[in-house]
């Protein structure tokens, strides 16, 4: 018997005999057997008119009904000691224990502004009350989210939550197959691509739930329903099937998941089919999205012919190239008098449209829910011809019988990605404007300039051959991305008693991957690479299989017991993830029309085969939570949790996990009376060690490699491909959390404050080794980081008038980071050696990555400049020293600034009058530092043969001696390469910003005008949103180099009937 299966059945003795002891617990506490009743009464608000569609239910047994059209009620088969909850949209939930001989309940349900974790707090594995929770969680509704961003829930995750930092990809911008990356509370590993090597790259997209943890090992464990998920998943979903969001971030609320914690826990709950007569929903949002190109301050085509000719482009010493020269210069001036001047940003951008239908129908009667939900949404990027499509259905079904529910729900999806044909945006932001785009008839001209021979000058145009990027966009090009997914998640609940539950779960999702792109033999990136007819074209093509099998069984125990609470759970869970995929690249397809991978003469100069992959993982997990409550005073909690997985050395496959916190609820102290300050106070702290499982699924074990290229005897050897680590660890994090949340000025403001340490051990990284083993390094735990910091919020209910209907709510947030490398290996030392290796100067033209033991990760590296002497034009470095010389060197380098800003925040505005709501959000950071590449690429760096430049390149640069200057002298030519500016803390810039993130007008229409009436509409809404409104920044740098930003507008409808 293989270890796993002896892991898992270890694993269900226990949770059974933890089932058995809680089941034992409980019968010494209550009586088994009680004969149910029926519970009938009436639901309104504060009014006194009646509210239907109310939610009532059993909170134990999940029986549940709706109250009809005049606020009424029956709930059947219901335990004489239950506890009830009544709940409806946009009012406070209240619970209501039934008294002995009680069967006639009236409640009346008051308006409230929070709607989420008031009661309980869900981890995705199990609900406990919130007296019995000591974590640092917070939750969000999806129609809260929705206010900020209608169309993509983790930006407005991120724009409310300052734990939750989205990183900004200053490349690709607003490119709708790109998938954000997302930290909470910053990083607690190196950067490192799905290589393994520490990097600054992007991380790869797909649906690969090993890929896509793997390429961001900083990414926290996502949760939908109970299931671990991807980022695809959720950045593809419906936003209106969303009923919650909940950031779980200290090791008491995230220690349950034990090895797979450590960067917190993301659990998103989708909305449940409502009982009762069938109901349908639908929404529909028109989308528009508008380039913003305000970061660019390019040349025109007279601006740039000057900087050329300043540059000594269009001059030589010798007097027939000198006289070639000029008449290039004469002909493209030419041109620009007689009106050339060529936008190119605007060639391959377009207002981008799309739409998102969405659509739900629910009912039930007695113990069945059925649910169907489906939608469409397709948005159209800011780049022409891009496009992200996306197809979701989903079925849930349940059905209670006596005290077991059951839960089924099936989903099927959809995506397809469309890249733009016309290439990256850099390349028109490179183009000169003295070039036409299009000939007098209108056609998009493939090169860009006619040739000396048909010109009848001296010598070939500066600068070589230019083509037109626009004009792949005639050609037949095929560039996308898709992804099927199917899954199956089955829940039961089993309420065996009041107080006991038992649950089992079990999912299966199938992800189908795929990708093609071709480029016929026209386009223009073969002008210069290839010369070979028969290698013109290229076809790639991508297939892969990912399937993810996920089972958990648990159960849980609440009592309580005059001022005494007692919460267990125990629960285990096993994962199966495996992924195969196969690559194939081949050259050689003349015709653009047969874009076949048959079709292809070969696999190009390199004649390389055939890729394809295979991976495997396996993990199991037990827990068992303890929580304990006094008198709702005091508050004592304790989880353990034990992981095991495949991916660690034979040595070290079980690694144990554990947590714990405690609170205070000094509210509840006789010594706390109510006064005119403080109403409410609640202290809390926890601990706990959780770890990371977002590494290579085999890195540490022993795997070898066929070699096809030599044979023995017509047999084939293999070649040892990855060193096996029996003794590779896991990876751990110590959490530790101290919180306080206030209530003050009688509940006009709400103060919630955190202060956290996350320090991380064991951490995983390459170590060298002697050349003799064949291997340059091998994975080890030599490694360690310190992130620490805190939070703040505060929310103010400003308007609280119920008479005249008018709520004014704002809020603030901010919170502060810092993380420090504590212990590195030799491997990385080697890698920054190697970045500090000043031969190759073209590769220190920006900060290369470099990890120093008491450094951040973020750290931005340089050499110390003075500024341009007046004297010389030339830069003025500062040495290790303190000496100053003209001589850039990379051993100089020291840290110059920490791209991680100290302080991260938002601020929001809620306003409702009568049917009327607006919304407003904006996010900011300040004491952060960025490299601005633009300076370099465009100012000083600039390959004014080759490329356009910045409008600065002429007004700031020195130009003779005694200039007080910001930047170096133009040059260009043979010589430019001995002049770069490598990197400097010269352009080291504070990357402080204001971005107004949202706004957004609603309104609700009455329920008694005609017209809704007469459609028997029921809460219909309008609602008008805009995202990404304004930026406010103290640096000025080019924004979306190869995908532009965009500012988007949404127009919404929604109603029932």
């Amino acid at each position: 018997m293989s270890n796993d299966y002896k892991i898992l059945n270890k694993t269900y003795r226990s949770i059974c005999r933890g089932l058995s002891a809680l089941l034992l617990l409980n019968l010494l506490s209550t009586s088994l057997f009680a004969q149910n009743v029926t519970i009938t009464g009436t639901v309104k608000d504060e009014k006194g008119g009646p509210i239907p569609g109310a939610v009532v239910q059993d909170v134990n047994s999940k029986i549940v009904t709706s109250t009809k059209a005049n606020g009424t009620y029956e709930l059947k088969n219901v335990s004489p000691k239950a506890t009830l909850r009544f709940s409806y949209v946009g009012f406070k939930p209240v619970y209501m224990p039934l008294k002995s001989g009680e069967k006639i309940v009236d409640v009346i349900l008051k308006a409230s502004t929070t709607t989420l974790a008031e009661v309980s707090i869900n981890n995705g594995l199990y609900k406990r009350p919130v007296g019995n929770f000591t974590g640092a969680a917070k939750a969000y509704s999806g129609e809260e989210l929705k206010m900020v961003n209608p169309r993509n829930v983790i930006q407005a995750l991120a724009a409310i939550d300052p734990s939750v930092r989205l990183t900004e990809n200053n490349i690709l911008g607003s490119d709708p197959n790109q998938l954000p990356v997302i930290q909470i509370r910053g990083q607690n590993n190196l950067p490192v691509s799905a290589s393994g090597n520490p990097t600054t790259g992007t991380p790869v997209s797909n649906g690969d739930m090993m890929s896509s943890y793997l390429s961001n090992p900083n990414e926290p464990l996502l949760i939908l329903d109970g299931f671990q998920t991807t980022m695809q998943t959720i950045y593809d979903m419906d936003i209106n099937l969303i009923a919650s969001i909940t950031v779980l971030k200290d090791a008491a609320a995230t220690v349950a998941y034990g090895s797979k914690a450590a960067n917190g826990v993301i659990v998103v709950e989708t909305k449940q089919p409502l009982p009762g007569k069938i109901r349908a929903t639908y929404s529909v949002n028109f989308n528009i999205e508008l380039p913003d190109l305000s970061s660019y301050d390019l040349l025109d085509a007279e601006g740039i012919l000057e900087a050329q000719r300043l540059a000594g482009i269009y001059s030589d010493e010798n007097r027939f190239n000198d006289i070639a020269k000029k008449q290039w210069y004469n002909y493209r001036l030419n041109n620009a008098k007689r009106g050339v001047n060529t936008y190119w940003l605007s060639q391959p951008v377009q207002i981008g449209f799309g739409t998102n239908h969405s659509f739900s129908l629910s009912g039930g009667a007695g113990a069945l829910r059925y649910g169907l939900n489906l939608n469409y949404n397709n948005s159209e990027g800011v780049m022409k011809e891009s496009s992200r499509s996306r197809y979701n259905l989903s079925y849930n079904l349940s059905y209670v019988v006596k005290n077991v529910k059951f839960d089924n729900r099936i989903t099927l999806g959809y995506t397809k990605g469309n890249n733009t044909p016309w290439g990256s945006f850099r390349d028109y932001a490179d183009q000169f404007p003295f070039f036409r785009n299009k000939d007098e008839a209108g056609n998009i001209i493939k090169i860009l300039e006619p040739n000396n021979k048909e010109l009848e000058f001296d010598g070939n145009a500066p600068g070589g051959t230019f083509t037109n990027p626009s004009y792949n966009s005639t050609l037949n090009i095929k560039d996308y991305s898709a992804n099927l997914s199917i899954g199956n998640n089955t829940n039961v609940e089993w309420t065996i008693m009041d107080g006991l539950q038992l649950r089992g779960s079990l999912g299966w999702n199938r992800n189908v991957p795929e990708s093609e792109s071709f480029y016929p033999a026209d386009h223009t990136s073969f002008v210069k690479s290839i010369s070979i007819f028969s290698e013109l074209g290229s076809y790639g093509q991508l297939r892969g299989i990912n399937t993810a099998i996920d089972g958990k069984i648990n159960g849980s125990y609440h009592k309580k017991m005059g001022n005494h609470s007692l919460f267990v759970a125990v629960g285990g869970s096993f994962q199966q993830t495996s992924s195969q995929s196969t690559r194939v690249g081949v050259t050689g397809i003349p015709i653009d029309y047969l874009s076949e991978l048959g079709l292809a003469n070969g696999f190009g100069l390199s004649n390389t085969r055939p890729l394809s992959n295979k991976s495997l993982t396996k993990s199991l997990s037990n827990y068992l939570s303890l929580s304990y409550n006094y008198d709702d005073r005091y508050t004592a909690e304790f989880t353990f949790n034990q992981s095991g997985s495949s991916q660690f050395g034979s040595n070290n496959k079980l690694a144990p996990f554990y947590g714990g916190g405690v609170a205070w609820n000094i509210t509840n102290e006789d010594f706390f009376k109510e006064n005119d300050i403080v109403q409410s106070a609640k202290l809390r702290a926890s601990f706990g060690i959780t770890g990371n499982q977002n590494f290579s699924p085999y890195m540490s074990t022993q795997v070898y490699e066929y070699s096809f290229i030599n044979d023995y005897r017509l047999s084939l050897g293999a070649l040892l491909n990855n060193y096996a680590n029996p003794d590779l660890k896991w990876q751990q994090t110590l959490k530790q959390n101290l919180g306080l949340t206030l209530g003050l000025f009688k509940g006009k403001i709400n103060v919630g404050m955190d202060l956290f340490r996350e320090t991380t051990d064991n951490l995983i990284l390459p170590l060298d080794v002697a050349p003799s083993t064949g291997f340059v390094n091998y994975q080890d735990n030599l490694g360690g980081t310190r992130n620490q910091g805190y939070e703040v919020s505060i929310s103010s209910p400003l308007i609280k008038n119920s008479k005249r209907n008018i709520f004014w709510t704002v809020g603030f947030n901010t919170g502060h980071y810092t993380n420090v490398i504590t212990r590195l290996s030799p491997a990385i030392e080697a890698i920054n050696k190697a970045n500090n290796s000043s031969f190759d100067r073209e590769t220190q033209k920006s900060p290369l990555p470099r990890f120093v033991v008491g450094q951040s990760t973020t750290q931005i590296w340089a050499v110390p400049s003075f500024g341009i002497d007046p004297a010389t034009g030339k830069e003025v470095f500062e040495k290790l020293d303190g000496s100053r010389t003209f001589i850039w060197d990379a051993n100089d380098k020291r840290p110059i600034g920490d791209a991680n800003s100290k302080f991260k925040g938002g601020m929001s505005s809620n306003f409702t009058y009568k049917n009327f709501v607006l919304n407003f959000n904006l996010v900011f950071q300040t004491g952060g530092y960025m490299y601005n590449q633009t300076l370099v690429d465009r100012v000083e760096n600039v390959d004014l043969l080759s490329g356009n430049a910045d409008r600065r390149v002429l007004t700031d640069r020195w130009k003779q001696p005694g200039d007080h200057s910001s930047f170096k002298s133009l040059v260009s030519g043979p010589n430019a390469g001995l002049q770069l500016t490598n990197a400097t803390s010269r352009f080291v810039q504070k990357n402080d910003f204001l971005d107004i993130t949202s706004m957004t007008v609603g309104y609700n229409f009455p329920s008694n005008l005609k017209w809704v009436k007469a459609a028997r509409l029921s809460t219909p809404r309008i609602m008008i949103t805009q995202n990404n409104f304004a930026r406010f920044a103290t640096i000025k740098t080019e924004r979306g180099t190869g995908y532009p930003f965009a500012r988007s507008f949404s127009f919404g409808l929604s109603t029932n009937f």
